[in-house]
């Protein structure tokens, strides 16, 4: 039992909105107020690359603060108070947006004036059922634990896994229905990980071409492209990293032998436990031409190496030590670990996502029993 990585990244902020008549202009207006801080710095932050920026700062003059820009079309941006945690995410449009904000709890911040951040909010009040009945479901599965009530496991996991998937596809539905809406394009990318070729190619087929400039929208788009081109029966694609010691690891030295292309990190809890299953595949099927080529997504040096020693994984390693930003990762689409691709021995991609049983039954229709 477990829930969906973000990845990639699912937002856990919920914050109200006050309705209003939105007055469209030639670029936006913030007017904010702050509670609890008379003075100091608040920062509008966005993400480019997948890396968090600041776009523009102003001091606070007794609890208030202005900004103004152009945008060409909404775009989710954060609020953020100088040396104070965490961060108000809200969609900025070119309209007068009023903000009113608290410092010591920005998620019970108003945000008035942006018709797509009414939107986005309303999306997260219905969507925030699925996640209080899962907190629920958490309550009740260590009551569970504790008694070690092994049936009443099994009934919460199964009952667990349900509001998960009915949450999926309440976003999925949602994003389908509102394609006009850069929200939608915006929660599409953001859940990305979750969806497979033919789902992507479905919700890209869904934005309209009103929002077809969007940054969110490109982003799709850009997806499938790579996606298309690690199906299997597709040539895997080349890259070159360096193992722990600095030497530069092609994954085309792997040519004639099946090579499993394992995508994990130290800091990934379900990699870490689904090491054992790849050892005991490598051990029984390296003598017959398998072997595991690790792409690590840590920053970390040490970390990586001590993994490798701790979880006993004595095959090729290599990283660029970049995290989440790994450009091999990014070469096959990778927004969510564990992942894998197994590659046969002519350098083609024979299958993906292959854990316990279902990379051991692979294995033996490539290799034999």
């Amino acid at each position: 039992m477990k829930r969906l990585l973000a990845g990639s990244i699912i937002l856990a902020v919920l914050f109200s909105v006050v309705s209003c008549n939105n007055k469209k202009t030639d670029g936006y207006t913030i007017d904010g107020t702050i509670t609890g801080a008379d003075t100091g710095w608040v920062m509008l932050k966005k993400r480019e690359e997948g890396k968090m920026i600041t776009a523009d700062s102003v001091q606070v003059k007794d609890g208030k603060f202005a900004f103004s820009g152009k945008v060409d079309l909404p775009e989710m941006y954060y609020l953020k108070l100088k040396n104070t945690d965490g961060s108000l995410p809200f969609f900025i449009e070119n309209s007068a947006i009023t903000l009113k904000a608290f410092a010591d709890s920005l998620d019970k911040s108003v945000v008035t004036g942006s018709v797509s951040n009414d939107n986005y909010v309303s999306y997260r009040k219905d969507e925030n059922m699925y996640n209080l009945k899962m907190e629920e479901l958490d309550g009740e599965y260590t009551k569970a634990k504790e008694a070690h009530d092994s049936i009443t496991l099994k009934g919460i996991e199964s009952a667990f896994d349900s509001v998960q998937k009915a949450q999926s596809l309440f976003t999925k539905e949602y994003i389908l229905k509102n394609g006009k809406s850069v929200v939608s394009a915006y929660l599409a990318m953001s859940t990305a990980y979750a969806y497979s070729l033919d789902e992507l190619k479905a919700i890209n087929k869904a934005m309209d071409p009103s929002i077809a400039n969007s940054s969110y929208v490109k982003k799709l788009a850009e997806r499938e492209v790579i996606l298309g081109k690690v199906l299997p029966g597709q040539p895997a694609p080349e890259f070159t990293q360096s193992d722990s010691t600095g030497n530069p690891i092609s994954l085309s030295s792997f040519k004639g032998r099946v090579v499993l292309v394992d995508f994990w990190a130290s800091w990934c809890g379900p990699c870490r436990a689904e090491n054992p299953n790849v050892v005991a595949a490598y051990k029984k099927f390296n003598g017959k031409g398998f072997t595991v080529l690790g792409v690590s997504l840590d920053s970390d040096k040490g970390k990586w190496i001590d993994a490798i020693a701790k979880d006993e994984l004595t095959w090729t390693h290599v990283s660029d030590l970049s995290g989440w930003f790994n450009a091999a990762a990014k070469q096959y689409g990778v927004m969510s670990i564990p992942a894998n691709y197994l590659i046969d021995k002519e350098g083609k991609i024979i299958g993906s996502d292959l854990r316990g049983e279902a990379l051991d039954k692979k294995l033996e229709e490539v290799l034999g029993k």
